[in-house]
């Protein structure tokens, strides 16, 4: 066993760095080449690299399609956007969640049942379900950044905020807010990825997407006080934005975004792509110079909001601590992180899934983690030729740098969040047997997360 765990770990690092690195090169080479030829597949780009033509433009999107279809497409989209409309989409979701939600209580009942440890799940039933960095996020909502607990200067403020703002309204119930404002960003985000999916390839792969994303393995973490919900609405929120061209609003969502988590920055690469791609499609460099670099300098003004959510972060650090970077150092003294790489992540990970000694901890952590990390990075890299190169770098970045501290023990969590995973699962699984097989897996392993986080505690 300790032959077989050195040679995997040995060995699963170097495949995961040469698909890595494959994927990124795919990927950068689509990126690139988006703003001067948006949608051009993988194929016609190597072509035109080939006759050496990578960089000229494709021209721009004939005007007639902004002008001779521009009533019926506004009809559509009213249609689209109708309130009915959303309502039936909004009341779809929400049973949807509802019978995730009702499959993880029911798993942690059952299998308390099956190994006779039914009274531990309900004495004291709320603290089986909030656990790890939960009872922090209560704590900071509760609490605030006090001297006393130092420890929670590494979580972001936004989300503490609103379930604080939330349980002054609940009558101080803190536990019932952040259970209420997860809940409530998971609909959200539902909504938000159904929009961004549906626009780009139809209805039927969209409620695919929301099917795998509220049917996840580790989808419990969106419903209880985790941040990870609230991240993952105001990112497609962002995204959804500046699909629909309201760069603003874009930058607002992504600021957001990135005060609730710090990789939340990240969305900044789908935004300005979109506002590149936009400028593209009016052909204002050729025709009107001056109006295109001002249009530039907008929307990278606009996108360049997304980091004020870092930096109101930063100047927490600097109010509480002393230093905008002092939780750098929290989380070495308080917590034992430092930035690592995901090969590292990777390695221990695997010895651990073979000799951590505790078979909960091997169950629901090391090798939930291990297999994670391998298994997206073959997704994206499976998926770089298809979806849009926006998105794959975002995933492609998301991995590599959420997967990188000296001692992850959340991968799977973490990487619950990343919402590209959902675009890319449901366009692997546009075969029917594809996707049945994909939703009986996850469900599978959903329930047995449920039981593991609420029973054993060792998914963190």
């Amino acid at each position: 066993m300790i032959f077989l765990s050195n040679l995997l770990s040995s060995l699963i690092p170097w495949l995961l760095a040469m698909m890595l690195v494959c994927s990124l090169f795919i990927v950068l080479m689509r990126f690139f080449a988006e703003p001067f030829a948006p949608g051009i597949e993988f194929g016609s780009l190597v072509r035109r690299l080939v006759n050496r033509r990578a960089l000229e433009p494709l021209g721009p999107v004939e005007e007639v399609s902004f002008t001779a279809s521009r009533q019926l497409r506004r009809r559509l989209k009213r249609n689209q956007w109708a309130l009915h409309t959303q309502l039936r989409l909004l009341v779809w979701i929400a049973c949807v969640m509802l019978v995730s939600r009702l499959l993880i209580l029911a798993s942690a009942m059952v299998g308390s049942v099956l190994t006779g440890s039914l009274d531990k799940l309900f004495t004291a039933a709320i603290s089986h379900w909030v656990r790890w960095d939960a009872s922090d996020y209560i704590d900071l909502a509760r609490l605030g950044y006090i001297a006393e607990k130092p420890e929670l200067l590494i979580f972001l403020p936004l989300y503490p905020l609103i379930v604080r703002v939330v349980a002054t309204l609940c009558l101080g119930h803190y536990v019932f807010a952040g259970f209420l404002v997860s809940n409530l960003c998971l609909m959200g985000s539902g909504w938000a990825l159904y929009h961004i999916v549906n626009a780009q390839y139809g209805e039927r792969t969209a409620r695919r997407a929301v099917l795998l994303l509220m049917f996840a393995p580790l989808s419990l973490v969106f419903s209880v006080p985790y941040a990870e919900s609230m991240f993952l609405m105001f990112t497609l929120l962002a995204v959804l934005f500046a699909h629909n061209r309201r760069f603003a609003w874009a930058g607002v969502f992504g600021m957001l975004s990135a005060a609730t988590r710090l990789i939340g920055v990240l969305v900044f690469v789908p935004v300005f792509m979109e506002s590149l791609k936009y400028l593209h499609t009016l052909d204002l460099r050729r025709r009107n110079p001056g109006r295109f670099f001002s249009k530039l300098g907008l929307y990278a003004l606009t996108s360049l909001l997304i980091f004020l959510g870092t930096g109101v972060y930063l100047i927490v650090n600097r109010v509480v601590a002393g230093h905008p970077l002092a939780f750098v150092e929290t989380l070495s003294t308080e917590w034992s992180q430092t930035f690592g790489s995901i090969w590292n992540t990777q390695s221990y990970s695997i010895q651990s899934a073979f000799n951590y000694g505790d078979i909960a901890w091997q169950l629901g952590t090391w090798i939930p983690q291990s297999l994670y990390i391998f298994a997206i990075a073959l997704v994206i890299l499976t998926m770089s030729t298809t979806i849009p190169p926006a998105d794959g770098l975002y995933a492609w970045l998301y991995l590599v740098i959420t997967m990188s501290p000296s001692w992850m023990l959340s991968g799977p969590r973490t990487l619950t969040s990343m919402y590209p995973l959902y675009i890319m699962l449901a366009l692997v699984s546009r075969k029917k047997w594809y996707y049945v097989a994909l939703m009986v897996i996850s469900v599978m392993m959903m329930c047995f997360f449920g039981y593991m986080y609420a029973l054993t505690g060792s998914v963190v």
